[in-house]
């Protein structure tokens, strides 16, 4: 089976390296939850944008919460055959490329099939990022960095109606991606 590559011993002996994986993996965690809750204030201007109704540009806010939802254990068993590390490196380029169709969309078909995209990143990220700071946490630490992802997750889910309103107030509905 595959096996991941191990760290570069110079740098897995730093006693920062926990936190280097921790804060990265927080990243992603953010991320990941605040592109979940971000587009609910964007879809009137996207009905505007569109010329859509409601229940048809809603399926830009639903279809990355189902594609997500679809593919976390698919993801998670992936990283398990795989390695976490380049499944989770993966899904950061997955969801930025996801996040700059999204801007760039024409059409509201494209602009939903941009967010699946982006949500396949997201869930990439979110499948590895539990396992990824368990592997990597000591006993005596875990608790803390488990602590810190969790709230990483909880501040980017609150925090995406909140930046999504200001990016709208002071951008185009596009910047929200």
């Amino acid at each position: 089976m595959f096996r991941e590559p191990e760290p570069l011993p110079a740098i897995a002996k730093r006693p920062s390296y926990v936190w280097i994986v921790v804060g990265t993996v927080c990243i992603g965690a953010f991320m990941g939850q605040l592109d979940a809750s971000i587009t609910q204030l964007v879809l009137p201007a996207l009905e505007d944008s569109f010329g859509s109704s409601v229940d048809v540009v809603s399926w830009v806010a639903v279809i990355y919460l189902v594609t997500a939802a679809a593919t976390l254990p698919v993801f998670g068993r992936l990283a398990d055959l795989y390695g976490r590390k380049l499944l989770y490196t993966f899904g950061f380029l997955v969801f930025v490329l996801g996040s700059g169709l999204c801007g760039f969309a024409t059409s509201l078909e494209a602009l939903i099939a941009a967010r699946a995209l982006q949500s396949i990143g997201s869930a990439m990220l979110t499948a590895n990022s539990v396992a990824i700071v368990v592997s990597i946490a000591t006993h005596s630490n875990r608790g803390k960095a488990l602590g810190i992802q969790a709230a990483m997750q909880a501040v980017g889910l609150c925090a995406g109606p909140t930046l999504g309103g200001l990016i709208l107030s002071a951008l185009d509905w596009r910047w929200v991606f």
